[in-house]
């Protein structure tokens, strides 16, 4: 079966349990105390790996959003370029961040928002890319991605099925070590528009790895995509839903990781084989209720 390597001893495949991400993306708000508390939560909570976003803000975003006003209740800046940079951190907070979650033996990785992070994240020795859903049609960024010859997660919200063929064909032209993520892009999301029917169509359109990356309330129904063949499951981590920022409402606090932690485990116990037999525990009732 296909698998991928990772540090740490851990795989990635469909004989593996389910690898979970915790999701830090921006929900450190600049704070590096903050981000170094919520991987070592993450640590206890038991997942894989923990993610960040890594961006030069000049070339992620247009000049024109980046001079937006931006004040809101979640906003860290009165523009948008404000708000980007006071999320980000330097290279050496980011040196410090990779050293700590190494020191705890977890595994820590980042999307780059462009090329220059990209280039950046390699000086870190970055061990897998993660290409966000935003990033589908950025086939530039997808490319230097491919260069390092790194394993890549990429998220398929917003994105129409030929758009993720070209996006997949790009990486195939490098490597098969590589999963993509069923995700719908809405923050958060309704059950209604969870559409998890399109993880066996994405299994079985790219014949590679399939994961999920969610972003609804509660912790049950992102377990439930194993039973669809997911190996992957990502959900953005928090130490509070309640704090300021744009992602917490629709991010997972340490109860909640703990709980898909355990109930991924429990799930992928239960597939099982595909073969109908009679089990071994079965033997002693069906000699009592049918005499062989």
């Amino acid at each position: 079966m296909k698998k991928i390597k990772l540090p740490y001893g851990k795989f990635i495949g469909e004989d593996q349990f389910p690898f979970i991400i915790a999701e830090i993306g921006n929900n450190h708000n600049g704070n590096f105390e903050l981000a170094l508390k919520l991987i070592r939560k993450a640590k206890e909570c038991g997942v894989d790996a923990v993610k960040f976003q890594v961006k030069d803000i000049e070339s992620s975003f247009t000049r024109e959003l980046l001079d937006k006003p931006y004040e809101n209740e979640n906003s860290f800046g009165h523009t948008y370029r404000e708000h980007k940079e006071a999320l980000e951190f330097s290279k050496d907070e980011l040196v410090k961040i990779y050293d700590y979650a190494k020191k705890l033996e977890i595994i820590c990785f980042s999307t780059p928002f462009d090329i220059k992070s990209v280039k950046l994240l390699e000086e870190l020795n970055n061990p897998i890319y993660k290409i966000s859903s935003f990033h589908v049609t950025d086939l530039d960024l997808i490319e230097e991605i491919c260069k390092t010859k790194k394993p890549i997660i990429m998220s398929s919200g917003m994105s129409t099925i030929d758009e993720l063929d070209q996006a997949v064909n790009l990486i195939r032209k490098h490597t098969e070590d590589f999963a993509i993520l069923h995700c719908v892009s809405i923050y958060p999301t309704d059950d209604h528009d969870l559409n998890f029917n399109v993880i066996p169509t994405l299994k079985n359109r790219y014949n590679c790895i399939v994961g999920y990356s969610g972003h609804e309330r509660g912790t049950v129904l992102c377990t439930s995509t194993i039973l669809l063949g997911c190996r992957i499951i990502e959900r953005h981590f928090t130490l509070d839903r309640y704090m300021k920022g744009p992602d917490h409402a629709s991010s997972l606090e340490p109860e909640g990781m703990s709980l898909v932690v355990k109930r991924a485990k429990r799930t992928f116990n239960a597939l099982g084989e595909s073969n109908k037999r009679v089990l071994e525990s079965e033997l002693n009732t069906r000699k009592k209720f049918r005499g062989y």
